[in-house]
């Protein structure tokens, strides 16, 4: 019994042996697999520190993401200038909801294919009738389906992708036009880069304005500061240019500390504000001179208007000068409070035991200071060479930050940093020619994107027209020749190339996609470097286990050796 318990025990003890070592095998080729698998998670985040996205640069700079609705639909990001998403074949590929609407319109088929000209894709199909004034009092809409532009507009209304108020504005303003395939092409840039030398140069630049034989200003009305001072000084101001230096009452505008002529001061332009040392006095009444909202405040208004600045509202975009977009807008609105707020923190006293030499005096130093000088003659003196640059170095701080510029304005003028003295500097300036009527670049919109769809047709591929809206779809198919891009070149017509030839498409690293990849990556680590610390404590308690097996088979081994030895013994006596 004693030899058959050991067999048994022995038997049992072999068994689990080698379980314990399938375990461990099992185990090893666990652990052999979470490092594989490890080094395929760190590649995979290797690999995603060059991931790419495609952005959209608009013609001033600002960046956005790429969407179908961006380049598809009207708006100053693109300056109303369709990017037309089309396939291999050069066929426009609409959401589907468009793509009904140029269907129902007549312009192309249930295939996409273009109906030609005989669905009247050249005539506008609307009446208007107008009354004895020539105003337009209403508008018959051509019927569904003529192929017309108006019917493509109607039925982008009655598919909610248009609002009925905007195509009724379109049709009444906007005439049909062959815009895209050979017409005109209106001017939609709305800005100018400008470096500071071209920006004072711009604001130089001298055109007389005739009227009756005689000169009265100038043509721009940027340049005609001069002018609009004097009107400002008579009539809101309701004050007089005083024309000597013992007057005592009144304006005086002095140039280098000379006393102006009213004729003089007609000739001044901004350029020559910001490029000489120009001051204005006023004589008596420094209670409203002192005052942020007084005579001081008023001339600073004269000149953001000249620039751009619009007191309706800060979003009020006219194009004009400064004024190219929201940023800027905001941005004339505040330097105009900033520059006035520099201007009555710090003043400096001057004395002269005449009034012309205390005149002479306040002139001198206002020439030196960011702020008010004042005199024991009640003269008030500012520089408005000062005045001005502090406000378009403001505009510049307030635009770019004031870290990037690296500008500022302190109470002297030795201490200030000013934006027009910097010759790297750039403005952002309204070209003269440009169309800012959003009614008739929507309109012109329309007329290049009917066209195209009328001479190109649209892609019958459902999957595509379903998938297009999505931007991560459109990126990639974007990225990898998939899907092109048809744009506006200088002969009128459309051509399709590749994104990269393309003005305005960037490449830039894909922050977000290498953020989401490195925290995948660190999950990923995280939960293999647990399994492996979970294998590797079961690694360990099965060598243990597999430790005290092999000690206790080794005894057995030799118990059951022994008591075969002594029952062959006691056979053999």
């Amino acid at each position: 019994m004693g030899l058959a318990a050991s067999q048994a025990r022995f038997l049992a003890i072999t068994s689990r042996k080698m379980n314990c070592e399938f375990q461990s095998m099992q185990i090893a080729q666990d652990k052999l697999s979470v490092t594989r698998d490890l080094q395929s998670a760190a590649t995979k985040y290797q690999n995603s520190l060059d991931a790419t996205k495609l952005i959209w640069t608009t013609s001033i700079g600002e960046t956005y993401e790429l969407s179908y609705d961006l380049l598809m639909k009207p708006s100053a990001l693109t300056d109303y200038q369709p990017y037309l998403i089309t396939d291999r074949q050069g066929r426009i590929v609409l959401t589907d909801t468009m793509f009904q609407a140029a269907v129902d319109a007549g312009i192309i088929d249930d295939e996409g294919n273009p109906q030609g000209d005989a669905s009247g894709r050249f005539t506008a199909g609307s009446t208007k009738t107008k009354n004895d004034n020539g105003d337009v009092i209403s508008v018959t809409h051509p019927k569904d389906g003529d192929g017309s532009r108006d019917a493509f507009l109607l039925e982008l209304v009655n598919k909610g992708e248009l609002s009925s108020s905007m195509a009724d504005k379109i049709i009444e303003n906007m005439d049909y036009t062959k815009a895209g395939i050979g017409g005109e092409i209106l001017d939609k840039t709305i800005a100018g880069v400008l470096s500071s030398t071209s920006f004072i140069n711009k604001l130089s630049e001298r055109e007389d304005k005739i009227e009756n034989g005689k000169v009265t200003g100038y043509n721009d009305p940027v340049l005609d500061v001069g002018n609009k001072l004097i009107d400002l000084i008579k009539g809101d101001l309701g004050s007089t240019i005083a024309s000597s230096s013992e007057d005592t009452s009144g304006f005086i505008i002095t140039k280098n500390a000379s006393v102006m002529s009213e004729a003089d001061i007609k000739d001044l332009s901004l350029g020559d504000l910001l490029t000489g040392n120009y001051s204005i006095t006023l004589m008596a009444d420094p209670a409203n001179a002192w005052s942020e909202d007084g005579n001081f405040r008023k001339i600073l208004e004269t000149f953001a208007e000249l620039l751009g600045w619009d007191e309706t509202g800060q979003n009020n975009i006219t194009g004009t000068a400064l004024n190219v977009d929201s940023e800027s807008a905001m941005a004339l609105d505040l330097a105009i409070d900033w520059t006035i707020q520099d201007l009555f923190k710090v003043t400096s006293n001057t004395s002269g035991t005449t009034n012309s030499q205390a005149l002479a005096n306040s002139v001198n130093a206002a020439s030196n200071y960011n702020g008010v000088v004042t005199s024991d003659k009640n003269h008030n003196t500012i520089s408005l060479t000062n005045m001005l640059k502090s406000f378009l170095t403001n505009f510049a701080i307030i635009c770019d930050g004031a870290s990037n510029t690296g500008f500022v304005i302190n109470d002297t003028a030795g201490a200030s940093r000013y934006a027009t003295d910097d010759l790297n500097y750039s403005f952002l300036y309204g070209q003269d020619n440009s169309i800012t009527d959003s009614d008739v670049l929507t309109g012109d919109f329309y007329n290049m994107l009917y066209n195209q769809i009328c001479v190109n047709g649209a892609t019958s591929d459902s999957t595509m027209r379903d998938l297009v809206s999505d931007p991560e779809y459109l990126m990639q198919a974007i990225k990898n020749g998939q899907l092109f891009i048809s744009s506006l070149y200088t002969d009128g017509y459309y051509y399709q190339s590749a994104y990269s030839l393309i003005e305005g498409f960037d490449v830039v690293t894909d922050e977000e996609a290498i953020a989401q990849a490195e925290m995948e990556y660190e999950i990923t680590k995280a939960k293999l470097n647990y399994k492996e610390e979970s294998l590797d404590l079961k690694m360990k308690n099965i060598d243990t286990e597999l430790s005290a097996l092999t000690t206790e088979y080794d005894t057995v081994k030799n118990l059951i050796s022994k008591n075969v030895e002594k029952v062959f013994t006691m056979f053999s006596s």
